[in-house]
């Protein structure tokens, strides 16, 4: 077996699918208009060209006049319906009654395919091409037959993976754990589609909102990622595109369903349907009650239009039909790559305009959905045994309380239920205490055997925010974001103060968002004074996007250190201590550009990492030369190695009282307010009795205006500072730190292939860490890695398709299916072994 890349064929159905070009041509021809192949063409190839820009043309015009070819009804092929055959001829089958994407080809269905276009409407080609016995309708034309009656996953997941049995009779009995999932983020598109259609404007007023306020930095973050998707995409063009969408799909389905007579006046173009004084004039005739747009819309009734609708247009071609289908595809994809992160959009800074955006916000104010999203499609047993959920803390009790109470509101029906319907009428308990009151009494009848729900574990994720130097910045480093951590530590303890049980259900701490940002540092004091308080499991995400390589190591090695990560705390991601440096060193620049400072910071760290090598000692010279001569550029003076090195492990103090230290008369004791932060405050004063000098040396550093604008400009350096051997040495050096540690690593397949250098999941460091022959390096240490999903609706995916992406890849190294699984399985055990779940839960 070897992983399969998409074709090229599929790549220009994401193209016809999902491009503005063509989105721009099919709007301005009046909808009874054929656009043949030719029409299309020019289109089509400006839209797949910049993914496939090292092909030479002539392999372009083959695979497209294959699909011009394909034949697809009685009358001349149609490109569209062509190329919804094609492409799920190549991703997906029937296995034992359901539909599943090819093994060998399913990186590229989450890498090429479900990252551009929706899935739903190659599933339902798929079922028209596989079950032609199934679901279709009668001789008269009039009747849609189902099948059996799919259960609620089915019903709401628009989602497919693979099907292995090993693997499955593995999952049945073991289950998976999630260490790593954002609450908010985990929506899958197609379900904030269907809201977006039938409200447009409260689902996209806090969208405009944001796009108009230049005064936000996310604002033109927004800006951007909407006209890189479309150039003329705008809060208001996009309100006008779900109207339309909107529209097209009353009309779709009335003519899917025969709800349409002959001599009925179809839509003459776009622009009638976006003209919203003709809303009225232009409804079409009604179509079946339960597809039309309401609060209990599902991907499966899209299917289920789309599947009656290609039947009817195979065997009767319509023009108009077609080509409103067309119109309503390219819209649903425009809204898609809004929400979803596509191949081409690498690094986290990419990743995090799609969280700007507040698209999924309204979808996401109920948290029942995805715990049932999480369950799987199993009825009576959950695919998920434990399941860490993330969420950012707010800034006053009231919103912490009303956070939590929805959070746990949500998981409180869930469990009463084995149906998300079973409970609608039944609301959850008035108070946050009696919830609480009630969810222990839930557990403390169930046996731990019991898989019928899985179990919630909550984890506070701290949100990681840039700073620059100057007077706006506050007098040191971080400034803003610290104060601001402190009052948010302050209120989330306070909140669990107010409301013991919840310790019950907040388990952990963690920091989020993107790592160039922020350091780990600046957070070391409040993971204290939440270790100090109780919240004692820790995570950290780092070493996932990074300047450059040395970057993402000295992240890393400042988290364990700093955040002192140890005994079953975690690490999110740790991509660079993963990646394979020639491949890293194959991908980027010669040349890329760091903030002096931060590169100093990289170079110490190697120098200290190197020293523990005895066979890097000519390395470990010609760092502390390049360091020495870093460092005096930076602080304007002579600072050796050993120096900077002592002033620097000194960065986790907490730097409002290192100021007061610094105005203050050391002979008066600061008292703050409480004795977390009297602690705080008593490390600063034995540190300014023990380590004066070098105390002093890091206030410089945090303070002085001029040595952090110094500090901040930026300078080119070498992608191959090192050659690759001695990458290999950094890396194998921080992971025998991690394994001293005993620190657990969360891998997350579908996000590090989406924000990393890999172009599929047979790359992914996952593979290093689980010690497979042909990926493990001579002197890599074992490290604990657990599994996560991360943002499963920003990666169009979930923890069921992680768990098939790593064993895809294994099989696809030539590894026999029970070898796949017994490297595998430990990934997912360490899940359980090292959730940060109450015992009370089981």
């Amino acid at each position: 077996m070897r992983e399969q890349a998409a074709s090229v064929i599929a790549q220009i159905g994401t193209s016809l699918l999902a491009s503005h070009k063509v989105l721009h041509l099919v709007r301005h021809t009046p909808f009874h208009t054929p656009l043949g192949s030719q029409d299309l063409r020019e289109a089509v190839y400006l839209g797949y060209l910049p993914w496939s820009s090292r092909l030479p043309d002539h392999v372009f015009e083959h695979s497209f006049q294959r699909l011009t070819s394909h034949p697809t009804g009685k009358e001349k092929p149609s490109l569209l319906l062509a190329t919804l055959h094609a492409m799920a001829e190549e991703f997906l089958k029937f296995q034992h009654g359901k539909l599943y994407v090819r093994q060998q080809k399913f990186g590229a269905w989450q890498q090429s395919v479900v990252s551009r276009i929706s899935g739903l409407p190659l599933q339902a080609a798929a079922h028209l091409l596989t079950r032609p016995r199934d679901g279709l309708l009668d001789q008269s034309g009039t009747h849609w037959s189902r099948g059996e009656q799919p259960n609620w996953a089915e019903r709401h997941l628009p989602i497919v993976s693979p099907y292995d049995p090993v693997v499955e009779d593995y999952l049945a009995r073991e289950g998976l754990h999630e260490t790593h999932l954002h609450l908010n983020g985990s929506t899958h598109a197609e379900n904030c589609w269907l809201r977006a259609l039938r409200t447009p404007k409260q689902e996209t007023r806090d969208f405009g909102i944001k796009w108009h306020n230049r005064s936000r930095a996310d604002a033109a973050s927004i800006r951007e990622l909407a006209h890189s998707i479309n150039p003329e995409l705008s809060p208001v063009e996009l309100h006008s595109q779900l109207v339309v969408a909107s529209r097209l799909r009353l009309w779709l389905i009335a003519a899917a369903t025969n709800n349409l007579s002959a001599n009925v006046c179809m839509p003459y173009d776009y622009s009638e349907l976006a003209d919203e004084e003709n809303q009225q004039e232009q409804a079409p005739p009604p179509g079946e009650r339960h597809l039309q747009l309401s609060a209990q819309s599902c991907a499966d009734d899209e299917l289920s239009w789309m599947q009656q609708l290609l039947q009817k247009l195979t065997i009767e071609p319509s023009v108009i039909i077609e080509r409103m289908f067309h119109t309503y595809l390219l819209l649903q994809n425009q809204y898609y790559r809004l929400l979803v992160q596509s191949e081409e959009q690498f690094g986290f800074d990419q990743f995090q305009k799609l969280t700007y955006t507040e698209l999924r916000e309204p979808a996401e104010a109920d948290y029942l959905p995805r715990f049932w999203a999480m369950h799987g499609r199993q009825t009576g047993t959950s695919r998920t045994n434990y399941l860490e959920g993330r969420f950012a803390p707010k800034s006053t009790l009231r919103k912490n309380h009303q956070l939590l109470k929805a959070i746990l509101g949500g998981y409180w029906h869930y469990l009463q239920s084995h149906s998300p319907h079973d409970f609608n009428s039944k609301p959850a308990p008035h108070t946050l205490g009696d919830l609480l009151a009630q969810l222990e009494t839930i557990f403390l009848n169930k046996s731990p055997l019991d898989r019928s729900h899985h179990r919630l574990a909550l984890v506070v994720h701290f949100i990681k925010k840039p700073w620059a130097p100057g007077k706006k910045a506050g007098p040191n480093r971080f400034y803003a974001q610290r104060a601001e951590l402190e009052h948010s530590t302050n209120v989330l303890l306070e909140t669990l103060k107010r409301w013991p049980r919840l310790r019950t259900w907040v388990r952990g701490i963690d920091a989020a968002s993107n790592e160039l940002h922020a350091p780990p540092e600046v957070f070391a004091s409040y993971y204290r004074a939440c270790q100090h308080a109780g919240l004692t499991h820790r995570s950290y995400h780092v070493g996932e996007d990074f300047a450059h390589l040395l970057s993402g190591l000295r992240a890393m090695y400042d988290a364990l250190e700093l955040l002192d990560l140890r005994d079953g705390d975690r690490i999110g991601h740790g991509t660079a201590m993963g990646i394979a440096p020639r491949l890293w060193l194959e991908r980027m620049p010669g040349q890329l550009v760091v903030k002096k400072g931060e590169w100093m910071l990289d170079l110490l760290a190697a120098w200290r990492l190197l020293r523990t090598l005895p066979e890097a000692t000519a390395a470990a010279s010609r760092v502390a030369d390049d360091l020495a001569k870093c460092a005096g550029e930076v602080f304007r003076r002579d600072i050796s190695c050993t120096e900077l090195e002592a002033a620097m492990s000194l960065r986790h103090l907490n730097v409002r009282y290192l100021q007061a230290a610094f105005e203050t008369d050391w002979s008066v004791d600061i008292t703050p307010l409480n004795d977390i932060w009297q602690a705080e405050a008593l490390r600063i004063r034995a540190a300014k009795l023990s380590n004066p000098h070098h105390l002093n040396l890091l206030w410089e550093w945090l303070s002085d205006e001029k040595l952090c604008q110094r500090s901040e400009s930026l300078e080119s350096v070498d992608a191959a500072y090192f050659d690759e051997t001695t990458y290999l040495q950094l890396q194998q050096a921080l992971m025998r730190e991690v394994a001293h540690r005993n620190v657990v690593v969360e891998t997350l397949p579908s996000s590090n292939v989406r924000i990393s250098q890999y172009h599929n999941f047979s790359e992914h460091h996952a593979l290093r860490w689980m010690r497979v022959p042909g990926f493990v390096e001579k002197g890599d240490p074992e490290i604990m890695v657990s599994l996560g999903s991360d943002d499963p609706g920003i990666f169009a995916g979930d923890l069921n398709g992680e768990f098939y992406q790593l064993y895809g890849a294994l099989r696809n190294q030539g590894i026999s299916d029970q070898a796949a699984l017994a490297h595998l399985a430990p990934v997912n055990e360490r899940g359980r072994a090292y959730r940060f779940h109450d015992p009370f839960l089981g």
